[in-house]
């Protein structure tokens, strides 16, 4: 996957919900709503058309399980435009294990195992440089499940702050 990330992102945080930009805790709300009285929702129960706004802050990550591996693996299935911009390349059906910038590819695994293994919603807050600025997002990553028991994808959506 080339270099890696152009910029480097730090200060990784918890953010609690109330803290959350508007936008995302309606996307806390849909979320739950989608659930429909399981664990989870399904990859099915996302509409597009219900977030136009946020399209282009939206990655989908596929949690792909091995019959042997110990650790499940992550794919970028849905990269969205903002990622894009930030990122400098679209890694849609890249790995999460290919990313070349170590620091920053262990976080992001950490981050999306911890999703996937425990069925953890996550809030967070983190920077990113970008050509020596700094810009601050805050994002929520979101477990979404085929069968409502097992997460087979995150949901992810992030929103400059």
């Amino acid at each position: 996957m080339g270099q890696g990330m152009p910029g480097t992102h730090r200060h990784i945080t918890p953010v609690a919900e109330a803290d959350l930009d508007p936008q995302l805790q309606w996307l806390l709300c849909y979320w739950a709503d989608k659930c429909g009285g399981r664990r989870y929702p399904s990859r099915a129960d996302i509409d597009p058309l219900e977030l136009k706004a946020l399209l282009g802050h939206i990655l989908l990550v596929d949690v792909v399980r091995g019959d042997h591996a110990a650790q499940p693996r992550f794919r970028y299935r849905l990269f969205g435009t903002e990622f894009v911009f930030y990122h400098g390349q679209d890694l849609t059906g890249h790995w999460l294990d290919e990313i070349a910038n170590r620091e920053f590819r262990d976080e992001l695994v950490a981050l999306y195992r911890s999703v996937a293994e425990r069925g953890e919603m996550r809030t967070l807050s983190y920077d990113y440089m970008v050509e020596s600025q700094r810009h601050r997002f805050q994002a929520v990553l979101l477990p979404l499940s085929s069968d409502g028991e097992t997460v087979d994808m995150v949901f992810c959506c992030a929103d400059i702050t």
